[in-house]
Formats: structure tokens, C-alpha cells, sequence
């Protein structure tokens, strides 16, 4: 069963927020999605992600790795160490089907979440310097 992520979050981490957004538009779909491709363990991998997101306060460094190692495993890239899908269940789906277009369409909103989180990186490392030049100064 899928609970809800907290619409209205104290967490003051503009990427948590961002991420969870994600997952309470994306996250039932990115889900399915992952069962399609690997089974119950696809698709028990989002629900411990947004179970994980549910319960976080920042975007930490264990999160950030399982939302790229979810990309990744939605790519089907097959260089994900100990993650390496079942494709049994995936060898049955048919390439021109709706199934992997929709596939496909969750993973680029995916992957510009994690655009969208270097981004908000690079202005915080920005803003820090900033300080760290007036401070100095």
C-alpha cells in the first residue's frame, strides 16, 4: 500500500521538497514501472525510497544514490553492481508498447529531478563561496 509523502514539509531543503514533489506526482507510476521491469523487488525499491523520503529531514547522500541507482535501473543500464534487475519480466515487454513509452517518460522526469538537484548544489556551493569571499573581505 502506498502511503502518502507529506505535502507540507518543515524540512527547510529545497531538494527534499523538490524530491518529494517528484514522488507525490511520480511515485505510484515510478513504481509500477519498477515492478514491470524487476518484479516485486522493482517495485518494493520505490516504496523503501519513498518511504525513506516520507521520513527524511534533508536529501542525504544514501537518498541522492538510490534515486540515481532507480534511474539507472529504469535505463536498464547494465552496470549497476549488486541492483541488476530481473529482466525475465522485462524481456516481456513489447518495445513499441505503451508500457515502455510510459516507461520511458518517467525515467527523463527522473533524471531531470536529479538535473534539477546538481542544480540546486551548484547554487548552494555558489552562495557559499559568496559568503565565504564577504566574510574575508
Amino acid at each position: 500500500m502506498l502511503y502518502p509523502l507529506p505535502t507540507k514539509t518543515l524540512s527547510a531543503d529545497r531538494q527534499l521538497a523538490a524530491t518529494r514533489a517528484h514522488f507525490i506526482e511520480h511515485g505510484s507510476a515510478l513504481a509500477n514501472a519498477a515492478g514491470l521491469i524487476g518484479g516485486n523487488a522493482g517495485t518494493g525499491r520505490v516504496l523503501r525510497l519513498m518511504s525513506d523520503l516520507r521520513e527524511a529531514f534533508r536529501l542525504d547522500r544514501a537518498i541522492r544514490r538510490r534515486l540515481i541507482d532507480l534511474h539507472r535501473f529504469l535505463s536498464l543500464d547494465p552496470i549497476i553492481g549488486d541492483m541488476e534487475p530481473d529482466m525475465s519480466a522485462g524481456l516481456l515487454l513489447d518495445p513499441a508498447g505503451p508500457e515502455v513509452e510510459q516507461i520511458c517518460l518517467l525515467t527523463d522526469r527522473l533524471f531531470d529531478l536529479l538535473k534539477e538537484i546538481g542544480k540546486m548544489d551548484e547554487e548552494h556551493e555558489a552562495l557559499a563561496l559568496s559568503l565565504s569571499v564577504q566574510s574575508a573581505a
